[in-house]
């Protein structure tokens, strides 16, 4: 063998160098298997991040699911939003896959995958790694608030409703505030050893036509003691002139329940229709505008006297006037007396002949009669109370006449307007006032009850409503929207947040009921047979110039005087508009229609429709069949907020 040969076969036997090739083949592996650590030990570091994360996600977010405009997918939005934020890496991918809320434990679940680059793995084929997080926050609603807006209309009398409903009432009541009740028959009443429930109050909002916001407030803040909002002086005139505005300022509504000698019993008119913000629903007299001044002020309902023989509510007489002109400088009504001779009586007592004829100042400020009073232009008429005579009898056998005047006088010829507003009325003093009738006619007798832990306190409320008056649904709704309000006017209400569940339970036996249907005289000046707390149609966008009533403001209706049908449609759409601004702060909106099958000036279908809108869901809205339904029917509504009754 040629020693090339031999250096050729030592060669391919000799194994010196399988050592490199096999340590550069093994070197990827081995590197991959040690920075494999490396990678798992960033992985365990983004995940820790990503769980943190996505913890700070369900703590900030949980307390959304409490309310009314919750979205899943914005909450998952949210949540992605902050696990990016927190982790905190360009490099790290993560995504909020699943959220699930659960209003009755109180718990946000959330879910979510995230993707890391690694270093080392990559090298034999793995580019990324990743795992799954998962949090969930809990936190149950801590308190509960309920109000109760319960109908003590008149037609209430009927079929023992207002019995059924007291009852019902009452045993809702023991269920939310005692942890035992047992059944009595016709209510629940605490059981024997039954504790208080803690963080539970009850409010009651009593309503009618009106709401009764309580006697004692009628110094409170938010109260319009001074005639600040553009409707305090509504159907009221101080100068026996239609021709022109009063030129000095009318007595404050206190001031002239003062006058009556009665005292204001409670109730306020609903604020100004004015727009309070961008959505639909938002109105000073449909939401809880804080009472800060002007139109947002509430202003205590005084019902005026309307003309002799038109309207309902006459207290005070205008034939003759009961309020005179007083005398002032040359002051004077020249009248012609006559006297009339009958063969078995003689010469009957002198009465004034046609109009009198007025003379004297004008536009001056005098307290002879009532306190700062203001008379401007002359009426077209006048008579006198007591006469002087400046000439003698004329001769006539069955006819005789004489000429006299007197200084103070009765102004006559004085149009419906003015009769229903002159304010000097009232000084005459008011007797025979009823429920319906004086300057109170139809104030809800029983005050909103506000919030209160006190069972015994709610249970006298309930007790004392009585059946009488209209329906006015919106009313009872936004002022159980104010009770549960954390601000006045009643501030009893704890913050909108997840701590406290706040809870509106509407009852009603039927519609929301307008009175446009007199016609005639009171039809024509008022477009309304009954006050209301709108006012009257008058009182509505009234653009004149010589009206007190409010100038160009938005109540309900218009002077044009609108149908029936039409104030009862605007009623009923306040009433939703009130239950949507409610829903919107967190509100649970339970409404209860009992006898809407009974309805007049609405249809069932209509009624039922605005109570199933009103309410948070449509299996919040109840229809019992029957007065005695009314007991199980809150029953079922109290128990379902008993499960609210939770601690962390």
């Amino acid at each position: 063998m040629s020693r090339f040969s031999q250096v050729l076969t030592r060669f391919a036997r000799d194994e010196r160098g399988v050592f490199a090739v096999l340590f550069g083949l093994m070197a990827i592996v081995l590197i991959a298997m040690g920075g494999a650590v490396v990678d798992y030990v960033s992985l365990q570091q983004a995940r820790s991040r990503a769980q943190t994360a996505l913890d700070a996600a369900a703590l900030a977010l949980q307390p959304t699911i409490f309310e009314a405009s919750y979205d899943e997918q914005t909450v998952t939005d949210l949540a992605q939003d902050i696990l990016i934020e927190r982790i905190g890496d360009d490099r790290i991918s993560a995504e909020v896959d699943s959220v699930v809320r659960n209003v009755e434990d109180g718990s946000l679940y959330l879910h979510a995958r995230f993707a890391m680059p690694t270093m080392f793995v990559s090298l034999v084929g793995v580019p990324t790694l990743g795992a799954a997080v998962q949090a969930e926050a809990t936190r149950k609603k801590l308190a509960l608030e309920v109000v109760m807006v319960l109908d003590n209309s008149g037609s209430m009398q009927q079929d023992s409703r207002m019995t059924n409903l007291v009852a019902a009432a009452k045993c809702a009541t023991n269920i939310l505030m005692y942890d035992a009740v047992v059944d009595s028959g016709s209510t629940c009443v605490p059981a024997a050893n039954a504790e208080r429930v803690e963080d539970v109050k009850v409010g009651i909002v009593p309503f009618t036509m009106f709401v009764n916001v309580g006697a004692g407030n009628a110094n409170a803040a938010w109260i319009d003691r001074f005639g600040n909002s553009a409707i305090a002086d509504d159907n009221f005139d101080n100068d026996d002139d239609d021709g022109a505005l009063p030129a000095t300022a009318l007595p404050t509504i206190s001031g002239l329940f003062a006058a009556t000698g009665e005292n204001w019993r409670g109730c306020v008119f609903a604020r100004p229709h004015s727009k309070t913000g961008t959505d639909p629903s938002e109105y000073l007299d449909t939401d809880d505008t804080p009472p800060t001044g002007g139109n947002t002020l509430f202003v205590p309902m005084f019902s005026p006297d309307m003309v002799d023989g038109v309207g309902t509510n006459d207290y005070v007489d205008d034939s003759p006037p009961s309020c005179d002109r007083p005398a002032q400088g040359n002051t004077r009504c020249e009248v012609t007396m006559e006297r009339t001779y009958s063969y078995w009586s003689g010469w009957s007592a002198p009465r004034q002949s046609g109009a009198g004829t007025p003379s004297g100042p004008v536009n001056f400020t005098s307290s002879a009669i009532i306190p700062n009073g203001y008379y401007g232009s002359r009426p077209p008429g006048c008579s006198c109370r007591s006469v002087t005579y400046t000439t003698n009898w004329t001769n006539g056998s069955t006819r005789q006449t004489r000429q006299g005047y007197c200084n103070s006088y009765q102004p006559t010829g004085l149009s419906s307007r003015e009769l229903q507003e002159r304010v000097c009325k009232y000084y005459a003093g008011v007797s025979g006032s009823s429920f319906s009738k004086g300057p109170n006619a139809d104030c809800t007798r029983t005050p909103i009850l506000p919030l209160t832990d006190d069972p015994a306190t709610v249970i006298d409320t309930i007790n004392a409503m009585k059946a009488e008056g209209g329906t006015n649904i919106h009313q009872g709704a936004v002022w159980g929207f104010r009770a549960l309000s954390p601000g006045e006017p009643f501030a009893e209400g704890a913050p909108y947040d997840e701590a406290t569940s706040k809870v509106m339970i509407v009852m009603t036996d039927g519609e929301n009921t307008a009175y446009n249907l007199c016609g005639g005289t009171q039809g024509t000046l008022n477009g309304n047979c009954y006050h209301s707390a709108y006012g009257f149609q008058f009182n509505s966008n009234n653009t004149s110039t010589i009206s007190t009533s409010g100038g160009n403001v938005p109540r309900m209706g218009n002077p044009a005087n609108v149908s029936n049908d039409t104030l009862v449609s605007d009623m009923n759409q306040r009433t939703e508009d009130t239950c949507t601004n409610a829903k919107a702060e967190g509100i649970t909106v339970y409404t209860i229609g009992l006898a809407t099958d009974t309805v007049t000036q609405s249809t069932p279908a209509v009624v039922r429709a605005m109570l199933t809108a009103c309410a948070s869901s449509a299996d919040r809205a109840r229809f019992p069949d029957k007065p005695s339904d009314l007991k199980s029917t809150f029953e079922d509504i109290a128990n379902d907020l008993s499960a609210l009754r939770l601690a962390l």
